[in-house]
């Protein structure tokens, strides 16, 4: 997969995730409170999705073929202690008033996992 094919589908799953949450903000005033973090969540999860294309990259060129699987399992254990820190430390932080951040941030980790799961398969064919 070329990277510039990556980064339109990216900006793609970006925008729709973005108008999403934008819809969700004007049309529930509870999640209104957590606009910075859907923000943060979407930044985060973008960048993931980058650093991981890239490994993904390096790893389906390598030589080794447990490179890339090895990529696989790691980012999954990783992603899922981010994902659980950042809401941690969001929820210590902010005291938010209601639990729509979880929503929030569950309906980007799904979309984004979505996505991941497409480019990863597209570079392992590679």
């Amino acid at each position: 997969m070329e990277s510039s094919v990556f980064f339109k589908w990216l900006a793609v799953v970006t925008l729709g995730t973005a108008a999403v949450l934008a819809g969700l903000h004007f049309l529930l005033p509870e999640t209104q409170a957590h606009w910075k973090f859907a923000l943060a969540t979407v930044v985060l999860f973008t960048l993931i999705c980058t650093g991981l294309f890239f490994a993904g990259v390096s790893a389906a060129r390598s030589k080794s073929k447990a490179s890339f699987i090895n990529l696989v399992s790691g980012s999954v254990f990783g992603k899922m202690v981010l994902a659980v820190a950042f809401l941690f430390v969001y929820q210590r932080i902010a005291k938010p008033d209601n639990e729509w951040f979880v929503g929030i941030f569950l309906w980007c980790y799904v979309v984004y996992t979505g996505f991941e799961i497409w480019f990863m398969t597209r570079l392992a064919r590679t």
